[in-house]
């Protein structure tokens, strides 16, 4: 018995929407602990990132720090231009952005806008930082080795917004002029990221969005 034409041309209709609607498109991001990192900053790490940006966050199996990315020019760290590249090509498929966690202190050379380093090159050459992140790009790391403070809270605070500005430089936000925004270039200083708060401004949600 054939079926009456209007209902195929719903069932058409339906198909096409569902296609260009992304439904069947889960977003995952990973994170990936290297070295050693407390578990029950991770977990509460992951659940405030999965109701920040509303998506599915799984924390991946723990690794080392690779040795390839190990630097001792002004004291033992990490290039965090390495490790991002490193979480970028160990990315599963099914995992859309990776964030690394690491209590170890990571750096990376700091350049002008023609692409040579900042003077004075001993001091920008290897530069201790928070957290670096592609923009656009599917990884970022975050330290904690300079977020540290004798009020725990406010370090709970500092770890979820460097992870959420690195994150939201995956997702292709550049630095926001907007006072408070957590997109806001940290400016070498871990003041800024005090002054600012945990969420997107409402210019940088709706983009993320």
């Amino acid at each position: 018995m054939k079926a009456p034409c209007y209902i195929l041309l719903y069932a058409l209709i339906l198909t096409i929407l569902n296609s260009c609607s992304g439904v069947n498109k889960a977003e995952t991001i990973g994170i990936q602990v290297l070295g050693s990192f407390n578990e029950k900053e991770v977990m509460h790490l992951q659940n405030v990132l999965s109701k920040s940006f509303d998506i599915k966050v799984i924390v991946l199996p723990s690794d080392k720090l690779p040795t390839e990315a190990y630097v001792n020019i002004k004291s033992p760290r990490y290039r965090a231009d390495k490790l991002i590249k490193i979480l970028k090509e160990q990315k599963a498929d099914s995992i859309d952005y990776v964030l690394g966690l690491t209590s170890s202190d990571i750096s990376f050379t700091k350049k002008d806008a023609f692409g040579r380093v900042k003077k004075p090159e001993s001091k920008y050459k290897d530069w201790g930082i928070f957290g670096l992140g592609y923009r656009p790009g599917p990884s970022c790391i975050v330290s904690s080795y300079r977020l540290k403070h004798s009020n725990y809270s406010i370090y709970q605070d500092r770890l979820i917004k460097v992870c959420t500005h690195e994150l939201g430089h995956n997702m292709g936000l550049p630095h926001c002029e907007i006072k408070g925004c957590v997109m806001q270039d940290a400016a070498e200083t871990i003041k800024t990221i005090d002054r600012v708060n945990v969420e997107f401004c409402s210019s940088c949600k709706i983009k993320v969005q």
